[in-house]
């Protein structure tokens, strides 16, 4: 037999469609109900939520300066990281008024926690607005909180604005007297040089020289000379001066006094396993069990060689101490049961206060450890303006570094080239640089006085960041009706039958394909497929009557050909429980027989306590077996032959006493001898093995047996207990007979390969019978 390489427990995804076609009757109106259910909970718990929206835009408006105040280009990106650090939420999670409803967690994690998950930041439509959202279920209390958190993020951005406008004011300011005692030295200077040119034409030499080209390339180096000092003294004026960003890891401390954190404890539970350990390696349940499967092992042994019939009153007495050590058994358990349970919730209980002492210690360190931290944090929030990467360190300091080089190169071009007209004509041109070194210098002090009023002027304007509208109370909820909850939670409940029906087909392990029986090693080969029966209303000339006419001859053919059974004649057909179609398969496998061999073939009833065979014919119940093997009639009389040449049949006869007193293995061998001296070929039909023991004594006396499953219904497990029993009683299991294929799935596995002209064939075939 062929051996599958899949585990014993895997997973078939046919198992799907198999639940589902087995199921789907009483899974959808249970799901229905559940789902509806389920539905109608989540709707009854469903606590509606508010959410409140305060929308902010950047001040784009300026009086003078525009550079003075910058405002970011996309609002929600560049203020999202500040709106959510901790400098601005602790104002609001300090605050006792907003310690309620979602934010009433005495632990300040939980709460900083919540408030961020109710917190969102977006864009108004445009990348210069802002919209901060505050979701809860009370609409007050999110409008309120949605306020408070934007005016605490105001408030700082206003700290962080005049902080760098005051360092600006501070950085200028010395600049301004510095370029106001330069400018008072050079009008002295240029006053003394005019006296010694005294009497000379100055005018008309600073003319001619003006009109030169080294004086006009002076000029020029002396323009970008003061643009870069300028230019220089801004750039050392914003130093150091910066938002906070990601980078920056600083926590503020939620609250002033310390608040333990909440250490969870969990209590340990008992482990199934180990208990059951604990209770198997127990020296009373090791006795009594031993004892058990000694008396469990010769009850088993008795019956199924059938000795229990000479020696009932040995069976009775092993029966009677298999049951009293049964007893002793489960006894013992529950005592070994409750000693271990008593052990085991010591032993939890002792790890439980074990950690309950670990988590006291825990909170004290933590609270001995918090000043330091508060303080220390504190200490780290107080330089928060102040912080700068050393990235960002190294970026300014290159970038100055680059214009104090240009700046010197341009002092020594000009150095050469006022050098170059000091030769030429050094009074009158010293004047003119003297007075070209005041006008420079009145130049440089105005525009920094202008930019210093621009500054001052600009801080007057307002915040960088201005509110639109506050948050108030919303009239209608996030979500009126939970849908996707309410959608989610029914098709959760909905699916729940069709996982337990999932769940009770792969544990039983139905027989779905013949595949599934040639993976056992347990079982016989399938000898053969039989299509299922169709309904008497379908008509001669139905593709389905005519699939099931070629499955058994097909089953017919296999027998006759196989080296196990072609020697064969008789056969019994036996199943593990009723409902299997071996009546079926018996009647229709005589028939088929019969057709193909020409001689009548004798079908003998053997299932006394549900007799199948005089209906399917349509024939009288007795005289029968019954009657044959009480010698109340002889086989002869007995047999009904009111089916023509082709098939004769013994009924079962009716019933008058046990079963297992008319069928022995003596009495169905010596009836087995006298009926295959009249007939070539003799089919028995069986009760179900599992539930009458009698079928165990017909299978032991004839030629071959054919085990019968149903597609859907048999269980593997039922399967391999029948063939093992059959086994166990001298049986000649040769085959398994797979009933109840659909016509569908065995044309696809086999084919349909119809008659040219089928009507007129079975017109021929009914006329010769």
């Amino acid at each position: 037999m062929p051996v599958s390489n899949e585990p014993p427990n895997a997973f078939d995804p046919w198992l799907l469609w198999i639940t589902l076609r087995r199921c789907w009757y009483w899974a959808f109106p249970v799901g229905i109900v559940l789902g509806v259910i389920a539905a109608f909970v989540v709707l009854q718990s469903f606590v509606p939520r508010f959410r409140a929206t305060h929308q902010l835009a950047a001040n784009k408006d300026w009086l003078i300066d525009r550079g003075v105040m910058p405002t970011p280009d996309n609002l929600s990106s560049s203020e999202r990281m500040l709106i959510t650090s901790p400098i601005v939420l602790s104002q609001v999670l300090d605050n006792p008024e907003f310690q309620a409803f979602s934010l009433q967690d005495p632990d300040p994690d939980v709460r900083d926690q919540k408030l961020r998950s109710s917190l969102s930041i977006g864009s108004a439509g445009s990348r210069s607005t802002l919209t901060v959202s505050y979701t809860d279920t009370d609409k007050q209390f999110a409008a309120d909180v949605c306020n408070a958190i934007v005016e605490s993020y105001l408030q700082k951005r206003d700290e962080f604005d005049n902080r760098r406008i005051g360092r600006l004011e501070s950085w200028l300011t010395p600049q301004v007297e510095q370029l106001r005692r330069k400018v008072e030295e050079r009008e002295h200077l240029v006053s003394q040089l005019a006296k010694e040119a005294h009497g000379v034409a100055p005018g008309e030499k600073v003319a001619a020289l003006e009109n030169s080209d080294s004086l006009s390339v002076a000029q020029k180096l002396r323009n970008q000379i003061s643009d870069l000092e300028i230019e220089l003294a801004m750039l050392d004026a914003g130093v150091g001066i910066r938002n906070p960003s990601e980078s920056d890891d600083i926590i503020v401390p939620s609250v002033a006094e310390f608040v333990p954190p909440e250490i969870r404890v969990q209590r340990g539970e008992i482990d199934p396993k180990r208990l059951a350990a604990m209770v198997e390696n127990s020296r009373d349940v090791f006795l009594a069990k031993e004892r058990y499967e000694i008396y469990r092992k010769q009850v088993l042994e008795l019956e199924i060689s059938e000795r229990w019939r000479f020696d009932k009153e040995r069976y009775a007495r092993l029966q009677k101490d298999r049951d009293e050590w049964e007893a002793k058994l489960a006894s013992a358990k529950q005592a070994a049961s409750e000693a271990a349970v008593q052990i085991l919730e010591d032993e939890i209980e002792e790890d439980y206060q074990q950690q309950l002492a670990l988590a006291e210690k825990e909170k004290e360190r933590l609270r001995a450890e918090f000043p330091a931290k508060v303080k220390a944090k504190q200490e780290e929030l107080e330089r928060r303006a102040e912080i700068m990467s050393d990235q960002e360190k190294q970026q300014i300091a290159d970038r100055r570094e680059q214009m104090v080089k240009r700046l010197a190169v341009l002092q020594e071009q000009y150095e050469a080239e006022a050098d170059l007209l000091r030769q030429r004509d050094g009074n009158s041109v010293a004047l003119q640089f003297a007075q070209d070194d005041l006008a420079r210098s009145r130049t440089m002090l105005h525009r920094i006085m202008d930019r210093l009023e621009s500054i001052q002027m600009e801080s007057k304007r307002g915040s960088s960041v201005l509110s639109i509208s506050e948050a108030v109370p919303p009239s209608r909820p996030v979500e009126a009706v939970p849908v996707k909850k309410m959608l989610m939670a029914g098709g959760g409940a909905f699916a729940i039958p069709f996982l337990i029906g999932l769940f009770w087909e792969f544990m039983t392990k139905r027989i779905t394909d013949s595949k599934d029986l040639e993976r056992s090693l347990a079982l016989a080969p399938v000898i053969g497929e039989l299509a299922r029966a169709p309904r008497g209303s379908t008509g001669r000339n139905s593709k389905s009557r005519r699939i099931f006419e070629e499955s058994v001859d097909t089953l017919r053919a296999n027998l006759a050909l196989s080296k196990d059974t072609r020697h064969a004649r008789s056969f019994a057909v036996v199943s593990s429980m009723s409902g299997e179609g071996k009546s079926t398969a018996v009647s229709q496998l005589a028939i088929s027989l019969a057709k193909s061999s020409g001689k009548t073939v004798l079908i003998i009833d053997c299932d006394m306590r549900c007799p199948d065979q005089h209906d399917v014919f349509g024939l009288a119940l007795e005289p029968g077996l019954n009657e044959v093997l009480r010698k109340a009639a002889p086989l002869k009389e007995a047999i009904n032959r009111e089916l023509g040449d082709l098939v004769h049949v013994l009924p079962a006869g009716r019933l008058k006493a046990s079963p297992h007193r008319l069928i022995s293995p003596d009495s169905m061998k010596e009836l087995m001898d006298e009926a295959l001296e009249s007939y070539q070929y003799v089919i028995l039909d069986t009760a179900p093995v599992l539930s009458a023991g009698e079928t165990l004594a017909v299978a032991s006396t004839v030629d071959s047996t054919l085990v019968c499953v149903m597609r859907d219904l048999t269980r593997l497990d039922s399967v391999v207990r029948t063939t093992h029993r059959l086994e166990a009683s001298g049986a000649n299991v040769v085959g398994t007979i797979f009933s109840g294929v659909t016509p569908r799935q065995y044309s696809y596995r086999y084919g349909d390969y119809k008659y040219s002209d089928f009507g007129q064939m079975l017109a021929e075939t009914a006329h010769r019978s």
